[in-house]
């Protein structure tokens, strides 16, 4: 009776161990690979907030933000399958016109977080009348940007201003502005305050950029090759980003001590700046078919000949739907 004892127990222990064993197994977070532009932007505080308070992990996800220098060579590890998702949206709007194997799946803010600076006797866009604007590259988000913004208030982008490239950082077209070889140029939020603490213009903040133009460059990419064969993850890194956004909606003193610290600006600004950006994040995570379209036409504006396709080629809501509804 002994032996047969042990044996019994013996399987009654191996039935406990392997369940277990599975369970542990399957409790391991599964590593994600997201490439990114990098997270000193305001645009980047709801991918650093599920980051870094856990919100990913508690999804069941390790994410692993990988800074690119070019969108050109992130495109090419998404496709390459070395990433799981880009931050970028505009671009792989792009990329998707061609028929590339990728779509937008969720945005994380309303509008591109742009602002204009200007020399301080400009008191309004008419006033860009015959005067210099700095960008960074013809056919670029930005260049986009200025050039709806200015058509949009009664002025030819192509004649009645010049848009000068200046390629680098936003620091290259401000030296610009401040050697007045400029009248004004494009920057990211918040570089505004450093200009203005030169005694230069915020000519239009972000929100008021966003009154003429809605290009929203940052918020979740991805190859149809995950669209087509791990959609419950899309959902869930979606969850994660809306959960964060809806935190620092919420959190205003937490966001204003986040501000702060990652944009290296004073308390005073930091509030200011809060409540510039707050209703610029989207919960939501899906845009209108309008701006859709403005992310197309940010790779066709300047081209000869027009591409035509349906908003439905660059974007799939159905996994941002689905992570609103949990």
């Amino acid at each position: 009776m002994k032996p047969r004892l042990h044996r019994t127990c013996f399987r009654l222990i191996i039935l406990l161990i392997v369940p277990w064993t599975s369970f542990a197994v399957a409790a391991e977070p599964k590593i994600i690979n997201v490439g990114w532009t990098g997270g000193s932007a305001w645009t980047a505080l709801p991918d650093r907030i599920a980051f870094e308070r856990g919100i990913f992990e508690k999804e069941g996800l390790r994410v692993r933000y990988i800074q690119f220098q070019g969108t050109n060579l992130m495109l090419s590890a998404l496709l390459a399958n070395e990433l799981d998702y880009v931050t970028i949206l505009p671009f792989i709007a792009g990329a998707a016109t061609r028929g590339l194997p990728v779509k937008i799946v969720g945005a994380t803010a309303k509008a591109s977080g742009y602002a204009i600076i200007s020399r301080p006797d400009i008191d309004s866009v008419k006033a860009l009348k015959g005067k210099r604007i700095a960008i960074n590259t013809f056919g670029s988000s930005a260049d986009f940007a200025i050039y709806q913004l200015l058509s949009r208030n009664g002025l030819d982008p192509n004649k009645d201003v010049t848009l000068l490239a200046v390629a680098g950082s936003p620091d290259a077209r401000f030296a610009a502005l401040i050697g007045g070889s400029v009248d004004a140029t494009v920057v990211n939020s918040p570089f505004e305050y450093r200009a203005e603490q030169r005694g230069f213009k915020t000519l239009l903040s972000v929100r008021e950029v966003a009154e003429f133009v809605r290009i929203p460059i940052v918020g979740l990419s991805t190859a149809q090759r995950k669209i087509d064969k791990e959609p419950d993850e899309i959902v869930r890194m979606l969850r994660g980003q809306r959960t964060a956004i809806l935190f620092l909606q919420s959190q205003r003193e937490v966001g204003i001590g986040l501000l702060e610290k990652l944009l290296n600006i004073d308390r005073a600004a930091a509030e200011r700046f809060y409540t510039i950006y707050r209703d610029q994040y989207n919960p939501d995570l899906t845009v209108p078919d309008s701006v859709v379209e403005e992310w197309i036409a940010v790779g066709t504006f300047r081209a000869k000949e027009k591409i035509s396709v349906k908003p439905q080629t660059v974007r799939d809501w159905t996994f941002a739907e689905k992570a609103r509804a949990q």
